[in-house]
């Protein structure tokens, strides 16, 4: 069942009033875009993915059921378009994605070390496992929402987590080795 304010911007949305739009962006832009950019690893190739999603919404929203859910929609559609992306990309270098560098771009100068570790452990991940822990951990959704999202049993979706969070787990180990190479003192 869609949120109320979900149900406001659907509502508004099939009556193809613009302020259906604005609510939906007003509540998922940024979480939208910080998804993408964290996938991507890349903020001008997010920008493009978020500018997509949201074009998909003004020309799909009018055509939305009420009982949709907006906010599982929004991530399919932006996640969707990053897989999208990521597809023609490899079609046209053709290199495999896996061979791809994903860096996370430099964390803001008041973020902490912990937090940067661990955006460099997501980026060291596969994109399916990154993309499930930011769907789980980061944007809070449900194994079920992030079932349907994937296109996926939830059975499925909670075994790959799993797995997901061990490898996050070993790259994390791995980081702490190398930086207790450097801190130790002879």
């Amino acid at each position: 069942m869609p949120e109320a304010a979900d149900h406001d911007a659907l509502t508004l949305l099939r009556q193809r009033d613009v302020r259906g739009f604005d609510l939906a962006y007003a509540r998922y832009a940024e979480r939208i875009f910080a998804f993408l950019v964290r996938l991507s690893g890349s903020r001008a190739q997010a920008e493009d993915l978020f500018q997509h999603t949201f074009m998909r919404l003004a020309e799909v929203g009018p055509r939305l059921a009420h009982d949709s859910d907006l906010r599982a929609w929004l991530f399919s559609v932006a996640r969707n378009a990053f897989h999208s992306h990521a597809r023609s990309r490899a079609v046209v270098m053709r290199a495999d994605l896996a061979l791809i560098p994903l860096p996370i771009g430099a964390p803001a100068p008041d973020a902490g070390l912990v937090l940067d570790e661990l955006e460099r452990a997501l980026a060291a991940l596969t994109p399916s496992d990154r993309e499930l822990l930011l769907l789980l951990g980061v944007e809070g959704l449900s194994p079920l929402e992030v079932a349907a999202i994937l296109d996926l049993h939830q059975v499925t979706v909670r075994k790959r987590v799993s797995r997901a969070r061990a490898r996050l787990a070993e790259a994390l180990d791995e980081q702490a080795r190398i930086m207790s190479k450097f801190l130790v003192r002879e």
